[in-house]
């Protein structure tokens, strides 16, 4: 029990005397940060590091003590941000890790709706802060990204993180957060616009065009609301 507590011990320490490492700060240390409005950063340690494996335990810890499921929340929603600035540090070295890395990033954001309140009118401007910057940096990162699947896998995370917005905007508007679910609102039809412009992108065969544009006319109808959709 005793090697137990110490190991424990000596990891927490790393974390707090080390935060730099990390990129962003613990419970245990530092407050929560939001992204920032100038954007969400770059990760130092992204799955191509020999000591990603730290990262991934204190994840663990992080919601272990995370204390309310309004702090789990939150904890998903930075993990889902921390999964965003790994793509983007592996663009320039490990390109066939970001297929990977996105499905914990939109693993994250489904453990995120599943418990985040949104009533608060702060938290839910921070969500769409960072819900947007994602989406920006996904669109972003995809033409400096030479790996096929990756390739693929970006198109289909935009594809998913517009399905997953329209589930936020409809939450936040029953939490008449109007303001919040407007600059989301932006941001999906962002992600629908990109998707109608793979549509029409001479690097994908007949099919794959095809199946893009269906996507982008399913992602805009889905933006109409309910009473005003085509039937």
């Amino acid at each position: 029990m005793r090697k137990f507590t110490t190991k424990v011990f000596l990891l927490l320490a790393i974390f707090c005397l080390l935060p730099s490492i990390f990129y962003i700060s613990t419970p245990f240390c530092i407050s929560p940060v939001f992204a920032q409005e100038d954007g969400l950063g770059q990760s130092q340690i992204t799955p191509a590091s020999p000591f990603y494996f730290l990262k991934s335990v204190r994840e663990i810890l992080e919601l272990k003590f995370a204390g309310t499921t309004q702090v789990a929340a939150v904890r998903e929603l930075e993990f889902s941000t921390r999964r965003i600035r790994e793509v983007k540090g592996l663009v320039n070295t490990r390109q066939d890790l970001i297929e990977s890395t996105l499905h914990q990033y939109l693993f994250h954001l489904q453990e995120f709706i599943g418990r985040a309140n949104l009533k608060d009118p702060d938290f839910a401007i921070e969500v769409s802060k960072n819900i947007t910057g994602q989406m920006s940096v996904l669109q972003s990162v995809y033409s400096n990204v030479s790996d096929k699947r990756a390739q693929m896998s970006i198109r289909a995370t935009i594809n998913s993180l517009s399905k997953w917005d329209q589930e936020l905007i409809d939450r936040l508007n029953l939490a008449k957060e109007e303001s919040a679910a407007k600059q989301v609102s932006v941001s999906k039809l962002s992600g629908c616009n990109f998707l109608a412009k793979e549509a029409s992108s001479s690097a994908l065969n007949e099919v794959e065009r095809g199946v893009y544009l269906e996507r982008a006319e399913r992602c805009r109808e889905s933006s109409i609301p309910a009473g005003m959709r085509r039937i």
